[in-house]
């Protein structure tokens, strides 16, 4: 029993509702039988988890300096942008 109530303390690094949204879509989507709509959810889970796990040591090692910030930001939208193409991409 101590151990159902140790479970209520524990912190966690990624809040429970987001876990739990999550959860929920990719469920929504593999039983619809959405496989792509399932991956782009997990690659923009896993992106936004990342940046929000990680985010302030990548701006505090950039010093602040707005190209850093534009380069991360560029290349994180054409990383999605590129999985974007090969998710939907179907060769005819």
């Amino acid at each position: 029993m101590q151990e159902l109530i140790d479970l209520g303390t524990v912190r966690l690094t990624i809040p429970a509702w987001q876990v739990a949204f999550y959860l929920c879509v990719i469920s929504f989507a593999v039983i619809f039988g959405k496989i792509k709509g399932c991956l782009l959810t997990t690659y923009l889970s896993a992106f936004y988890w990342g940046y929000y796990l990680y985010g302030s040591d990548f701006l505090t090692a950039a010093h602040g300096n707005p190209t850093a910030q534009a380069v991360y930001y560029g290349f994180a939208l054409a990383l999605g942008g590129c999985i974007l193409m090969a998710l939907f991409h179907e060769e005819r």
